[in-house]
C-alpha cells in the first residue's frame, strides 16, 4: 500500500483534492479518487484538503507498538518543531513522556541537522559557481526526481537530517537499536523506505500519530517530570523555519541577500523550478521547502497555533537552549557533533524516477474534448471544477487513464438540465412549479395546452388565475404527496394529479394527467351497465308473469281432473252406473 490511500465509502466526487494536488497524482475511477504512488510526491496536502477525511497516511503506530511488545531498544529522534504543538511544547515533559511510553533514548533531530548544514556548505564552497538545491525536504526531492529529473544535477547530495540522525543514533546506541522519527512531515513515511535508506530509520511518526498513542496510553506530558534529551540538538533547531537550513550554516539569510534563496510553498517552489535555468543566475544556496511556512506548518503538526505563534515559540526555545559549545566558532565553521561517525555516511545519489509517459495526440486530445461538447476553444470554460487547470489538461488525463469524461461538472450539469427539459418539454403530462407564495415559476408546454395559457402570462401570476389552489395548499401544509381526481369544468378536463414539496429548493410541482378520456369511458360504461341492469329487471319481471299466468292455467286445470276423477271413483265403487 502507498503512503496515502483512498477510503472509498468515504469519497464523494467532489474532486478537491485533485484540485489541490500540485502535479496531479490523483487518478478518479468509478467516481473515486485514488492516489497514484509513483507519481506521488508526498506533500499529503490532499490529506489535509479532503472535506470527507476520506484520505488515510499509511500508519506507523502499529510497527513501533510491534517494537515495544518486542522488547527492543527504542530511540526516538524528535524534529525541533514540536513546539508548536498544542500542550507539547515543554521539551522535557515530552522527553519524560517518551520515555514512559518505552522509548530508552530520546534524541533531538537538530542535532544531525547540524551536521547536514556543514555538508551543504561544504558543497557551496566546492560548486564553483554553480547554485546548490537543498535537499533536506522529501517532497522536494520526490518532486526534482520525478518531475525536474533535468535539475538532479544542482541537487545536494546530502541526506536529509532524519536519515542522518538515525544513521548517527545507531553508530552511538549499536545497530540493534530501533530509531523512530517523531515529526510533522508526512513525506518522512516515504522518504525512510527508499532502498538506498533502508536500515537508517526503522518507522516515523507524525505529532498526531504520537498524540494518539500517548493518549492510548493515558499519559499526558503536561503532568511529567521535565527531563533532559538524551542527546540535544544545537543551533540547527531553527532548521523547521524557511532559511534554517542557510542560517545553520551561518549563511546569510537577510531577506536581500543575492546569494540565498529560500522558498516555502509548493506552488512557489514548482514556479522556481520550471523557471531554474533563467533564475539562477548569481545563486549560491537555494532551500527549497515544500509547506508554506516550514516544517512548523507540515500535515502531520495539528496545532491551533498561527504561523506566527509557531515560528516564535521555535525561536525562543532556540535561544533558551543555546549552549555555549551551539556559539558560532571562529571563523564562522560550525562545531562538531559529538560522536561523530567517520565516514561518507551524510551522502547520497539521486536519480530520475520520471514515469515517461507519451504525449497524446492533438486529435485524441480533440476527440476526448468534443465528448464533452467542447468542439470549438470558446467551449473551453477552463473553470477548474474538474480539479485540472483547464479543459486540454483534464482531456490529458483522460487519455492517460488519470481522470474520466464525467469529472466535467458544466457539461453535466448542462447534460442533465437538458434532459430534465426535454422530459419535460415533451411529457404529455402538465407540470406546474409554484413557489410557497403559490406563485408560478412555470408551466410546461402540456401545461400550457391543458389549460390555456402561455408562460410569460402566468409566471410570477398567483396559481388560482388558473385552477384552485387548494391542492397546493394541502402539500404544502402537509408537506405529504397529494394525490386525486379533479376535474376542471372551466377547461374541460378531468384530471388525476399528484402535488409535492420539494424542500431543497422550497417549491412545489404539480403534475396533472389527462384522464378526461378515461372518465368519459367509464360514464358510459356506468350508463350501459344502468341500461342493461334496467333492461334485464324488465325481462325478469316479464318472465315472472308468463309463469305466474301458466301456473294459474295449470292450477284451475287440475282442480277440474281432480272432481271428474273423484267422480269416476264413486262410481266404479256403486257399482250401479249412478253417479251420486
Amino acid at each position: 500500500m502507498g503512503i496515502i490511500s483512498t477510503i472509498e465509502a468515504s469519497c464523494r466526487d467532489c474532486y478537491k483534492c485533485v484540485r489541490s494536488c500540485p502535479v496531479k497524482a490523483i487518478r478518479v475511477t468509478g467516481g473515486h479518487a485514488e492516489v497514484v504512488e509513483n507519481r506521488c510526491i508526498a506533500d499529503g496536502h490532499c490529506v489535509l484538503v479532503c472535506p470527507q477525511q476520506a484520505k488515510k497516511v499509511a500508519d506507523g503506530k502499529g510497527l513501533v507498538r510491534d517494537f515495544l511488545l518486542a522488547k527492543q531498544k527504542l530511540a526516538a529522534s524528535v524534529a525541533p518543531s514540536f513546539v508548536a504543538l498544542d500542550g507539547y511544547s515543554d521539551p522535557g515533559r515530552l522527553v519524560s513522556a517518551l520515555h514512559k511510553l518505552g522509548f530508552d533514548y530520546v534524541a533531538e533531530t537538530a542535532e544531525a541537522a547540524e551536521l547536514v548544514a556543514r555538508e551543504h556548505l561544504k558543497l557551496v564552497a566546492e560548486a564553483e559557481g554553480e547554485p546548490l538545491i537543498s535537499s533536506c525536504c522529501p517532497v522536494v526531492v520526490n518532486l526534482i526526481e520525478r518531475y525536474y529529473p533535468q535539475l538532479i544535477k544542482y541537487l545536494a547530495p546530502v541526506v536529509s537530517p532524519m536519515i542522518a540522525h538515525g544513521r548517527l543514533l545507531k553508530a552511538v546506541y549499536g545497530a540493534d537499536v530501533k530509531v523512530v522519527f517523531i515529526g510533522p512531515c508526512i513525506g518522512k513515511k516515504d522518504e525512510y523506505r527508499r532502498a538506498e535508506l533502508q536500515g537508517s530509520i526503522d518507522a516515523v511518526l507524525t505529532f498526531h500519530e504520537l498524540k494518539a498513542m500517548l493518549a492510548e496510553e493515558g499519559i499526558d506530558p503536561g503532568r511529567e517530570e521535565p527531563a533532559d534529551f538524551d542527546r540535544s540538538g544545537g543551533t540547527a533547531r531553527v532548521f523547521p523555519t524557511p532559511g534554517g537550513l542557510a542560517k545553520t550554516a551561518r549563511l546569510n539569510t537577510d531577506l536581500l541577500a543575492e546569494e540565498v534563496l529560500t522558498i516555502d510553498g509548493l506552488e512557489a517552489v514548482i514556479d522556481f523550478l520550471a523557471r531554474f535555468e533563467e533564475d539562477k543566475s548569481g545563486l549560491r544556496l537555494v532551500e527549497l521547502l515544500a509547506c508554506r511556512g516550514g516544517c512548523l506548518m507540515g500535515p502531520g503538526l495539528e496545532s491551533n497555533l498561527g504561523l506566527y505563534n509557531r515560528r516564535q515559540r521555535l525561536l525562543d526555545y532556540a535561544r533558551s537552549r543555546r549552549p555555549a559549545a551551539d556559539k558560532p566558532m571562529p571563523g564562522g565553521e560550525s562545531p562538531a557533533v559529538k560522536d561523530e561517525p567517520e565516514g561518507s555516511f551524510l551522502l547520497t545519489d539521486y536519480a530520475k524516477r520520471k514515469l515517461n509517459i507519451p504525449a497524446p495526440s492533438e486529435e485524441a486530445i480533440r476527440r476526448v474534448l468534443s465528448q464533452t461538447g467542447k468542439t470549438k476553444p470558446e467551449d473551453e470554460l477552463n473553470c477548474g471544477a474538474c480539479g485540472y487547470n483547464s479543459c486540454r489538461e483534464k482531456a490529458v488525463a483522460v487519455l492517460e487513464g488519470m481522470a474520466e469524461i464525467d469529472m466535467c461538472i458544466p457539461y453535466m450539469r448542462a447534460k442533465a438540465e437538458s434532459r430534465a427539459n426535454l422530459i419535460c418539454s415533451m411529457t404529455p403530462n402538465a407540470i406546474i412549479v409554484v413557489d410557497r407564495n403559490l406563485r408560478i415559476l412555470e408551466v410546461n408546454p402540456a401545461a400550457e395546452r391543458k389549460f390555456l395559457c402561455r408562460q410569460d402570462q402566468v409566471v410570477g401570476k398567483d396559481l388560482q388565475l388558473l385552477i384552485d389552489p387548494v391542492y397546493f395548499e394541502e402539500a404544502l401544509r402537509t408537506k405529504k404527496l397529494v394525490t386525486g381526481e379533479v376535474a376542471y369544468p372551466a377547461y374541460g378536463i378531468v384530471t388525476w394529479q399528484a402535488i409535492f414539496y420539494v424542500e431543497t429548493d422550497d417549491v412545489l410541482i404539480g403534475i396533472f394527467v389527462d384522464i378526461t378520456k378515461e372518465h368519459e369511458q367509464r360514464e358510459r360504461l356506468a350508463l350501459v351497465k344502468g341500461e342493461t341492469l334496467t333492461k334485464a329487471q324488465e325481462v325478469i319481471d316479464k318472465q315472472m308473469r308468463v309463469a305466474q299466468e301458466i301456473a294459474g292455467l295449470l292450477g284451475e286445470t287440475t282442480a277440474e281432473t281432480k272432481v271428474l276423477l273423484s267422480k269416476l271413483i264413486k262410481l266404479i265403487k256403486n257399482g250401479d252406473g249412478s253417479i251420486q
